[in-house]
């Protein structure tokens, strides 16, 4: 029988005080076979969230240990079943508006489908038959092996990838964490199809499975499907796979490993207890503490005062029988001994003195608000559910150690500071550039699905807009939306937006970059600039009740910034990491070949974060000079969203701004180059990689032409695991890790283009198989199932972002920015339930009928 359940337990501390909201409430039924089924019912919005978790990861495997036979298995599930193939799986869900996906950790794997509400019922059966019942044709398995040889390939090229594996095989001997989920390459060479197939019965029966469905679905239709889909599943043996106890760290260890990169990377970690330890929420606050935010310790000296680091963060990671607690730093490599003195020193001084209140006051204010973020989704109600029914048994687990952080005392911080964080037990890696020279003395050691919230827009006297939306998920929303991107840009101060913006967090007149972090935090909020393409924003996110306060800080930040050398200096260098950063990226480093062979000197052949040379030009003065220009004008468009009403709010929006903003100037409209007439061809190589990108582009116009939504959908149908692309490159030829095809959107002008990850040596044979399907679409265009099925992800898609108000205003600002209308979205909307294949075909071979295309192609 069904059961509701709810967590009634809890310490008894300051954190009995009640949450406020309830995050969840879940039904459980357990099958007869002993598969669990849990259900989230919300109606919040027309979406629902099924996800079959297995409690088996890369952890479990057994004699197979450190091969991936986890995540093998996993890619091998979408191949295919005795009643369905592989690529008829995928394009039922996505005929259905849904996303189908899976991941593999260390302790799980977990299969999920989000899509529309009306079709829950329809994909529940596709997902139970591709998990119970896979084919594993040995065919798809050699196929697939290939595939994944890529992906090795492609974690090979990630340095933090590559970091944090190096310091979990620097830190555990014996625990398979130590091993990298994808397994060793070696290991992963020696599996056989028999391999998977015995490892699937072994750990893939019913009493380790469970199910769990978040959205707008009720429970006992639910358990009915779920019955009929699983329940006829057998009970069998269920493989025991014991963890080898760690052995005590008596003595501190050191590695280095050499990466082709620009910068170094250093990761210290020590051992602390697994999961459902009492110490591990006070280990939690210690890392929120030390570097999880702009206002941390590690962030605030090591990045914003001293210089040393560009990012540096701190983190805990436990799992069964086995945890860490950890930094991880990114720097320029002759920074890197320094930064590894000042984070020890950072690391054994927290012991010495208690926290102050306040801290403490902040991290609870944190940790609730991103708490709450988390189940702004189905998804992430659903992983909410899983994981702490995975762990505890408890789909309140969430809830339950929440009340547990925020009972955690400054005593108890100090404490687990004092007793984990010691010298004896440090592992320090250090990935460093090819070419670096360690110094002489290195350190050792309701009942119907919701409906789309809608905005409202308001025009003020003073020429700006504002648009609100009314929600009651406790979180009070607010977004600048201005002008900006590469066309604002004066000649020669490249990369000025993108800084600018971030500097919009770095201080105002009255406040420091330090005190805006911690009052931010305080109010249980978070910040972000951004800056694309197109236009640039200032977003702050904090609970409801903070509203007002919040509001005054965020105005402030955009009325009147102050431009300090030292923030100014501070900020550059870390625009300059990420240019770097950017180096080690083989798609990065294809996009800037093909948009400068598109646009040459035309701003769009350039990159948001500039360049060297022009962002060692730029002053406050110039920052000053150009945020007048895009930020502090009639075109301005403020946002909210939350359960305040905006009566309340923007008023106080309107005295602010009285007075305050100027006329806007027109749209740059800088010459673009002559139209493309024939192939033009660029190469790049890059020594240490071990993959090759190619990407293809075609000249599309801007991003209001009414082609685009057509365009949208050429895109969407070519852009997944069932798409002619997919199927032809990766499934049936082996040749890409990852094939897709995916457009640049600017205010004059955009490209299309189709992109490919290979391996060294076939690039060649890549692009001419790409080549071949674009013409291949350009003369027979998309067939009417390619384009139903682009338009129900498409649709669904859209309805997924319903559940997040800030997502919805975010979307509407830049389309009333840009001038689609803050309503696009709604309009686009019905343009894509009438949109036929006539359409949709006529406007591609528009574009890819054409000897005017760029090939970009960057080889090791």
């Amino acid at each position: 029988m069904s059961s509701p359940l709810r967590s009634t337990s809890g310490p008894s501390s300051a954190a009995e005080e009640p949450l406020p909201l309830s995050l969840l409430e879940v039904e459980r039924k357990e099958l007869a076979n002993g598969l669990t089924v849990l259900v989230n019912r919300d109606m919040r919005a027309p979406v629902v969230s099924l996800q079959c978790w297995c409690a088996t990861g890369s952890i479990h495997e057994g004699r197979w240990i450190g091969s991936g036979i986890s995540h093998l298995l996993e890619h091998l599930l979408f191949k295919g079943t005795p009643t369905r193939t592989g690529i008829q799986m995928v394009q039922e869900i996505q005929d259905l508006g849904g996303h189908f996906n899976a991941y593999t950790t260390y302790e799980r794997t977990v299969y999920h489908i989000d899509l529309p509400a009306e079709s829950w019922r329809q994909a529940l059966p596709i997902l139970g038959d591709a998990v119970l019942h896979p084919e594993i044709d040995l065919e798809e398995f050699t196929r697939e092996k290939d595939v994944i040889r890529r992906e090795f390939a492609m974690v090979e090229d990630d340095p933090e990838s590559q970091l944090f594996q190096a310091a979990l095989e620097t830190t555990f001997l014996r625990h398979p964490v130590r091993f990298p989920i994808i397994g060793q390459i070696d290991l992963f060479n020696a599996l056989s199809r028999e391999d998977v197939v015995a490892y699937h019965r072994e750990r893939y029966v019913p009493q380790n499975l469970f199910l769990v469905v978040s959205g707008a679905a009720e429970p006992d239709e639910v358990f009915q499907a779920a019955e009929q889909c699983f329940g006829r599943e057998s009970r069998r043996f269920l493989s025991d796979t014991p963890l080898p106890a760690e052995p005590v760290q008596v003595a501190a260890r050191y590695a280095r490993k050499a990466f082709p990169s620009e910068l170094a990377r250093i990761a210290i970690l020590y051992p602390v207890p697994e999961f459902g330890h009492p110490d591990s929420a006070a280990l939690r606050v210690l890392a929120l503490f030390l570097g999880e935010s702009r206002s941390s310790i590690l962030h605030q000296k090591l990045v914003e005062q001293e210089s040393l680091a560009e990012e540096v963060e701190a983190f805990t990671f436990a799992g069964p029988e086995a945890g860490v607690f950890g930094v991880e730093a990114r720097c320029a490599p002759e920074r890197l001994e320094k930064l590894a003195a000042r984070l020890r020193e950072e690391l054994y001084g927290i012991g010495a003195s208690l926290p102050a209140e306040a801290d403490l006051t902040l991290a609870r204010r944190l940790t609730l608000a991103r708490s709450i973020a988390d189940l702004k989704t189905m998804a992430g109600k659903a992983g909410a559910v899983g994981s702490g029914w995975l762990l505890a048994r408890d789909p309140y687990l969430k809830e339950t150690f929440l009340r547990l952080l925020l009972g955690v005392t400054a005593e108890e911080v100090q404490r687990v500071a004092r007793q984990y964080l010691l010298p004896q037990k440090e592992n320090r890696i250090d990935l460093v550039p090819l070419d670096f020279k360690p110094p002489a003395h290195g350190s050792r050691g309701g009942t119907h699905p919701g409906s789309r919230l809608t905005p409202s827009l308001t025009k003020v006297g003073g020429g700006f807009r504002m648009l609100s939306l009314e929600d009651s998920l406790p979180l009070q929303f607010f977004r600048a939306a201005f002008d900006g991107g590469l066309l604002f840009e004066p000649r020669g101060k490249e990369g000025i937006c993108f800084l600018s913006t971030q500097l919009l967090l770095k201080g105002t007149r009255n406040r420091t970059a330090a005190r805006i972090a911690r009052e931010v935090e305080e109010l249980g909020g978070s910040i972000a600039a951004d800056a694309g393409n197109n236009s640039a924003g200032l977003s702050l996110e904090v609970l409801s009740d903070q509203w007002a306060p919040a509001l005054q800080l965020f105005l402030e930040m955009l009325l009147e910034p102050a431009f300090r050398e030292e923030e100014i200096a501070t900020e550059k260098r870390k625009q300059l990491s990420l240019l770097q950063a950017e180096r080690d990226d083989p798609l990065s480093i294809a996009r800037d070949l093909v948009r400068r062979s598109l646009w040459g000197e035309h701003p769009y052949g350039g990159n948001v974060l500039g360049k060297e040379e022009s962002l060692a030009s730029i002053d406050a003065a110039d920052v000053e000079n150009f945020l007048r220009k895009v930020l502090l004008t009639n075109r301005l468009i403020l946002a909210g969203a939350g359960p305040v009403d905006p009566a309340k709010w923007q008023p106080v929006i309107v005295q602010a701004m009285a007075s305050r903003l100027g006329a806007a100037t027109t749209l740059p409209s800088p010459p673009l180059p002559p139209r493309l007439s024939q192939p033009v061809r660029a190469e790049r190589r890059v020594p240490g990689k071990e993959q090759a990108i190619v990407e293809i582009a075609f000249p599309i116009p801007e991003l209001v032409h009414p082609d685009q939504l057509a365009l949208a959908v050429v895109g969407e149908s070519l852009s997944d695991l069932g798409s002619r692309l997919f199927v032809r490159v990766r499934d049936e030829l082996g040749l890409a890790y990852f094939v897709s095809a995916s457009r640049f959107v600017g205010r004059q002008a955009g490209y299309f283009y189709f992109y490919a990850g290979t391996a060294p040596g076939k690039e060649g044979e890549v692009e001419r198989i790409l080549l071949e399907e674009i013409i291949r679409l350009a003369e027979g265009g998309l067939s009417e199932k390619e384009l139903e099925r682009a338009r129900a992800k498409l649709i669904s898609e859209e309805k997924m972002s319903w559940q997040n108000p800030a997502s919805i205003m975010t979307s509407s600002a830049l389309h009333e920015l840009v001038g689609l209308g803050w309503d696009y979205d709604e309009r686009r909307l019905h343009r894509l339930g009438a949109m036929g294949l006539d359409e949709v075909n006529r406007v591609l071979r528009s574009y890819f009928e054409t000897k005017g295309y760029v090939v970009g192609i960057v080889r090791p």
